[in-house]
């Protein structure tokens, strides 16, 4: 992550929220399905992680809330909101698999993404007083994209596209998901004002007539707005009340991105304001162009970041974790090659024929041990001056004082969010430009 300035962020929750109506841990819902806590509350239901008993699996489960059951728009809303997601297939969309009813509430099943969120990454990022790379937030973009096109394909206006709604899951998989608030592109349809007020597009606040293939233009605009919020850790236009908010939207032009980020390339001024016009014609017409000119704006600043042809070699014994680090590395760093090894003197082999820019090591490793491997590369003469980055659950007082000796200062601890390890990796690749 780059530094920044200290940010200070309203709340974008949904309110306040009692104990009243939830479903108590241990109850089934449904045939198959046992509650085992709530996971989030939104503006229509409740979410619930709980095990599937049938396929012993973990799901997601949102239920209308009690106070919405009895109201028959709402319902159909929700219910809209199942078969919408249910027809989208596409790896970067959360998958649904079941709906049904739990004491008169309704209720659908889908697939539960273990991780956070992209506006809980922005957060983070602010609380550190830093701001995410240009290639982590091309990372998320381009499968935030991807499930997108998907949406838009299926003929639906998703109308909520912003950070919450995105979520990052294991291997830095990126699914959308929250389609409460659904458009199917029909024509006569009828159209109200929805959505959340930092992510609204003026055509909708201007209830401007928009041609029935052209209303997903209004997703493009979102989308804009969760860039500039990726990069530089607020929104463009807020406000003390929605009014002004809106009004915002409608009549304000967004301030450079690159004014609160020197160290972006000056092309992705370009890319985010035309994302941002007031005029939907003006916008990118579809996913795909926006994603390929923010790729182009990046490449015109390449020379001013990281290299090409950097080599980073992972070093662990676990493949779920292997894979995860590879993928998250491959996405954050796209110009870099990731290397594996599964033990320790497979590492040091791999590590002195292919003399790697920048190593990962997991301490507790077969044949040769972290520490062992640690050792062998930094009093090796063609492995010496390459950094290491050290990984463990369990860093004892022996290990850290071993490890200091050997001149290794980056210990991180498991588990390991993929975009820490993957800004670690960058500052350390950039470092030696």
């Amino acid at each position: 992550m780059a530094n920044a300035e200290p940010k200070k962020r309203r709340s974008r929750g949904t309110g306040e929220h009692t104990s009243a109506g939830l479903i108590a841990p241990g109850t089934r819902v449904g045939e198959n399905y046992r509650v085992t806590r709530v996971l989030g509350r939104g503006s229509m239901g409740i979410v619930y992680l709980a095990k599937d008993l049938a396929l012993e699996r973990e799901v997601a489960i949102k239920v209308l809330a009690p106070h919405y059951a009895a109201d028959e728009r709402v319902a159909k809303r929700f219910r809209r909101e199942a078969v919408a997601m249910a027809s989208v297939r596409n790896e970067n969309v959360v998958q649904i698999y079941a709906f049904g009813d739990h004491e008169a509430q309704p209720f659908f099943v889908m697939e539960y993404v273990p991780g956070y969120t992209v506006a809980g990454l922005i957060e983070h990022a602010n609380e550190r007083s830093e701001q995410l790379y240009l290639d982590v937030v091309i990372g998320i973009l381009a499968q935030v994209s991807r499930g997108l096109k998907a949406v838009h394909d299926a003929s639906i206006v998703h109308r909520d596209v912003k950070p919450a709604n995105m979520l990052v899951g294991p291997g830095f998989r990126v699914a959308l998901t929250d389609f409460g608030l659904v458009e199917q592109v029909e024509p006569g349809a009828t159209r109200d004002l929805a959505g959340t007020p930092l992510y609204l597009a003026p055509e909708l606040i201007r209830r401007q007539e928009m041609p029935e293939e052209k209303r997903y233009l209004s997703d493009i605009y979102a989308l804009g707005i969760s860039t500039y919020e990726m990069l530089t850790g607020d929104v463009p236009f807020d406000g003390q009340t929605i009014k002004e908010i809106l009004r915002r939207h409608v009549k304000q032009p967004a301030k450079p991105v690159t004014e609160s980020r020197a160290d972006l390339p000056a092309a992705v001024d370009a890319v985010v304001t035309r994302c941002l016009d007031k005029d939907p014609a003006a916008r990118y017409q579809s996913c795909g162009d926006f994603m390929d000119a923010l790729t182009s704006a990046r490449q015109s600043g390449q020379s001013a970041t990281l290299r090409s042809g950097r080599r980073i070699l992972v070093v662990d014994d676990d493949p779920q974790i292997l894979e995860i680090y590879t993928t998250a590395l491959k996405v954050g760093l796209p110009h870099a090659a990731i290397l594996t090894a599964e033990d320790g003197l497979s590492g040091f082999e791999m590590a002195k024929c292919s003399n790697p820019d920048l190593i990962v090591i997991d301490l507790d490793l077969p044949q040769m041990n972290g520490l062992e491997l640690c050792a062998a590369l930094t009093g090796n003469e063609l492995t010496a001056e390459i950094p290491l980055i050290v990984v463990s659950a369990n860093f004892s007082g022996d290990s850290r004082s071993v490890l200091r000796s050997l001149g290794i200062k980056e210990l991180l601890l498991k588990p390991l969010e993929a975009t820490q390890l993957v800004n670690v990796a960058r500052r350390h690749l950039e470092g030696d430009d």
